[in-house]
């Protein structure tokens, strides 16, 4: 039942679609009378498509360059950022040894 169904369904949008593909002679001809003085146009749109383009690779190569910027500013406040805390372990291990020579002076160990 629902294969028949789908055969029948798929039938009607065929046959309702090929009418809207179905040009006769003297509409295409007419057609392409009318698109006859659109070449121009086409052609001024190819130039205008290409212009848009060239913009937009432009504002990539910009964007692009302003991305490499900001990851150099990334690493180098990571680094600084490394630093500041080699800094502070560096400091902490140092009072952590005082500590312990201090206990040992007050315990004698």
């Amino acid at each position: 039942m629902k294969n028949a169904f789908i055969r029948i369904m798929a039938v009607g949008i065929l046959t309702t679609s090929i009418s809207a593909f179905a040009m006769t002679q003297n509409a295409k001809a007419a057609e392409e009378n009318k698109n006859s003085g659109a070449t121009n146009v086409g052609t001024a749109m190819e130039s205008n498509v290409s212009m848009k383009l060239d913009e937009l690779m432009a504002k990539v190569d910009q964007l692009h360059g302003e991305l490499q910027q900001l990851e150099t500013k990334d690493k180098d406040k990571q680094k600084e950022q490394n630093t500041r805390q080699d800094d502070t372990n560096k400091k902490i291990h140092q009072q952590e040894k005082e500590w312990e020579h201090s206990l040992l002076g007050i315990y004698g160990g």
